[in-house]
């Protein structure tokens, strides 16, 4: 019944787009991880994913309103797994950001991009007056997880904390000349924040410049991942005969650097294919945006958008050198749980939306 009930009001193209998405992955977090056999991290791959979809469709039958009014609830207890991290966490090269659960790591910052988006598009709701109470509330709600995540260290999900905020704020209407203002104090202040950056954050954006002026050191990853891509050509080397992943040049091959085992083993054709797939779901995800009644609702759409595009065009711009190494996932492609449970928890909020309104406007069909 509840089958039923979700296929009804589900848009066929965003399932069948997300489906196919997620089997390229798959395939690539196959060939990455395999040594002989099948790999335990490829099963726990499946497993992520199975329970992704789980949650996905339990959250796409449940009414927009009621998830949105735990949003306090749910950022708070969010917070308190993130203030956790530094006093249980685990290491991992040098590095301090998942909690140690037995068999299963999870990794607080990166849930913490779905709790920040939807308790924004709450206190964005109750905000009547640019400096109130829930201004503040609003910019204390980001201030605390950032400086946590800064602390563990992990920049790259920090910036995507302030992609979502000004994502919001760009959808709730603000006016341009505030995001101008934005950027000119950030180029400003460039030369002051560079000297707050830890020596490996300076190695790998110096890297993007000239990737060979340390070729065994910060510029080793961009290169192998330039070769991996390039090498791949037109249709690719084949299947489990990539030589950069394969023997072993290429590091995080299965989590930061899944594209570029694709593209060297099915080439320009399947890695355009998967790049089309990421931008016809998010220009379908944003119709919808465009059409949607409720202000409230546009905007959680509207900040799920923003995150899943920002993350697949750091993502590929990584891989292909054009951006610094700042540990970016791919959505539903990269290996990793937390990554990929944070987007479902997201695009389960989303498809809830798209369904409601699916189901209560008869012509969706002509409109979309």
């Amino acid at each position: 019944m509840r089958l039923r009930k979700f296929l009804k009001g589900v848009d066929p193209i965003l399932l069948l787009t997300l489906l196919l998405i997620q089997l390229i992955g798959l395939i690539g977090v196959f060939s990455a991880t395999y040594k002989g056999g099948i790999s335990p991290l490829f099963v726990k791959q499946v497993l992520y994913m199975l329970f992704g979809w789980l949650v996905l469709f339990a959250l796409s039958l449940r009414n927009f309103r009621s998830i949105y009014d735990l949003a306090t609830v749910i950022y708070m207890l969010n917070l308190f797994f993130l203030v956790l991290v530094p006093l249980f966490g685990k290491t991992v090269y040098g590095a301090k950001r998942w909690l140690d659960l037995g068999p299963l790591s999870l990794q607080p910052s990166e849930f913490m991009k779905f709790s920040l988006l939807l308790f924004a598009t709450y206190v964005l709701g109750h905000i009547k007056r640019s400096v109130s109470k829930e201004s503040f509330i609003l910019i204390l709600a980001f201030a605390m997880p950032a400086l946590l995540t800064l602390k563990q260290p992990d920049l790259g999900t920090a910036i995507s904390y302030g992609i979502i905020l000004m994502a919001l704020l760009f959808f709730k209407g603000v006016r341009l000349r505030f995001f101008f203002i934005i950027g000119a104090t950030f180029g400003v202040l460039s030369p002051l924040l560079w000297h707050f950056l830890k020596d490996y954050q300076k190695e790998r954006i110096l890297a993007v410049i000239d990737p060979y002026a340390d070729y065994s050191g910060s510029g080793y990853q961009l290169i192998q991942s330039i070769i991996a891509v390039g090498s791949g050509g037109v249709s690719g080397k084949g299947f489990l005969r990539g030589t950069q992943a394969h023997l072993l040049f290429l590091p995080e091959k299965h989590t930061d650097f899944i594209f570029s085992v694709i593209a060297e083993e099915w080439g320009f054709l399947l890695s355009a294919f998967l790049v089309s797939l990421y931008f016809l779901f998010i220009y379908r995800l944003t119709l919808y945006g465009v059409r949607l009644y409720d202000g409230t609702q546009r905007l959680f759409l509207g900040g799920a958008v923003s995150l899943f595009l920002f993350q697949v065009f750091v993502n590929l711009m990584m891989t292909m050198g054009l951006m610094p190494v700042v540990g970016i996932p791919l959505p539903f492609v990269s290996f990793g749980g937390s990554s990929i449970l944070t987007f479902s928890l997201m695009l389960g909020v989303c498809f809830s939306i798209v369904r409601e309104y699916r189901l209560k406007d008869i012509h969706f069909e002509e409109k979309i």
